[in-house]
C-alpha cells in the first residue's frame, strides 16, 4: 500500500538526517543543524528522530562510527589500538567491549573471520522505521493564548515535584488556592539526547483569571503559552511511564496525521492530584502544538 504523502515527507526527512550523521562521523553532533537541514522544529526533531527509528541520534552516530571501525579492522592493514582511538575510544577495552557488543565478536575475532573468508566492505543500513498505524486518544484543539505562572526546574524532569513543592508554597501563601485551577508542566528538551542537569522545564500553576499583579516572589514568573492548534494526547497511568506516550504521539501519530510541528514546545497538564491519587488512575494530557503541512 503506498504511504500517504504526509507520512512518506517524515520518512524522506529522518533519512536526510541520518545520512547527515553518516557522512559527518568525524564531527560534534550538532542537533540544530540537524533539525534545520530537515526541517523539523528544535524543540521535536529529536524526539520524532528517536520514535522513528527506535534509537537517539547519539546511538546511530556511535554505531556507525563501530561500523567504520569494523571495516577497518577487517581490511587488516591498522593496529587495532589505532582504530580504537580514531572511533573516539579512550582505551582499547572499551573499544573491545562495544565492538563485540555490536558485532558479538571481539575485534581481533572479526579481523580473524573477515580474512578467511574474504572481506565485503558493508554499505551504511537505515535504521528501521516504525510505521504502524494505531487507533489513539487524540483530539485536536484550538487553545486561545493562556497566562500561567511557573517557576523554572534546571535538572532531571522526574524531579519537577520539587519546583511543583515550591510554587504550592507561593500559591498558598498568597491565599491563591481557591483560584487555582491545575497544575502544568512545559518542557524544553529532549531527555534522550540532553544530560539530565541541563533538561529545561516550567513547573506551572493555571488560575481561573490572570492575577491582577505580578508575583511578588522573583522565582515565580508569568508564562505565555501560545494560542494556536493543538494535538491532545490522554495518557492515564503512572508518570514514569509518560515516555511511551510521547513515542506514540511522535512515532505512530504524527507522521500520518498531516500535521507538522509549531515551533513551541509541548507541555503537560496534570488533571488529577498526584498526592491523593493512586498512580494507575493519574490522568495526564499531553498538549503538542501543530500546524499545518
Amino acid at each position: 500500500m503506498k504511504k500517504p504523502k504526509t507520512e512518506q515527507d517524515y520518512l524522506n526527512r529522518i533519512h536526510k538526517a541520518y545520512g547527515l550523521i553518516a557522512r559527518n562521523l568525524d564531527k560534534p553532533l550538532d542537533i540544530n543543524f540537524l533539525a534545520k537541514e530537515s526541517a523539523f522544529s528544535f524543540y521535536h526533531f529529536h524526539r520524532i528522530y528517536t520514535a522513528l527509528t527506535g534509537e537517539t541520534v547519539a546511538d546511530t552516530h556511535r554505531r556507525l562510527r563501530l561500523d567504520r571501525a569494523a571495516a577497518q579492522v577487517a581490511r587488516g592493514s591498522l593496529p587495532i589500538t589505532y582504530i580504537a582511538m580514531e572511533a573516539g575510544y579512550e582505551t582499547p577495552q572499551s573499544f573491545s567491549k562495544a565492538f563485540k557488543k555490536q558485532f558479538s565478536l571481539s575485534p581481533a575475532q572479526y579481523r580473524k573471520v573477515n580474512k578467511s573468508a574474504g572481506y565485503s566492505h558493508p554499505h551504511f543500513i537505515y535504521p528501521p522505521i516504525h510505521t504502524e498505524i494505531i487507533n489513539v486518544n487524540i483530539t485536536i484543539e484550538t487553545r486561545q493564548q493562556e497566562t500561567v505562572y511557573g517557576i523554572r526546574h534546571n535538572g532531571p524532569y522526574m524531579e519537577i515535584y520539587n519546583a511543583f513543592t515550591q510554587l504550592w508554597d507561593w500559591v498558598i501563601a498568597s491565599g491563591l488556592a481557591s483560584q487555582a485551577r491545575y497544575g502544568l508542566g512545559i518542557y524544553y528538551d529532549d531527555p534522550l539526547c540532553t544530560a539530565p542537569e541541563k533538561c529545561r522545564s516550567d513547573a506551572c500553576i493555571q488560575f481561573n483569571h490572570p492575577l491582577a499583579n505580578e508575583p511578588t516572589d522573583k522565582n515565580v514568573q508569568a508564562i505565555k503559552l501560545a494560542g494556536g492548534r493543538y494535538a491532545k494526547y490522554r495518557h492515564i497511568g503512572p508518570y514514569s511511564t509518560l515516555h511511551q506516550a510521547y513515542q506514540t504521539f511522535y512515532g505512530q501519530w504524527l507522521p500520518t496525521s498531516g500535521y507538522e510541528c509549531a515551533d513551541q514546545p509541548p507541555f503537560e497538564i496534570y488533571v488529577n492530584n498526584p498526592h491523593d491519587t493512586p498512580e494507575a488512575e493519574l490522568i495526564t494530557d499531553i498538549y503538542l502544538p501543530i500546524k499545518d503541512k
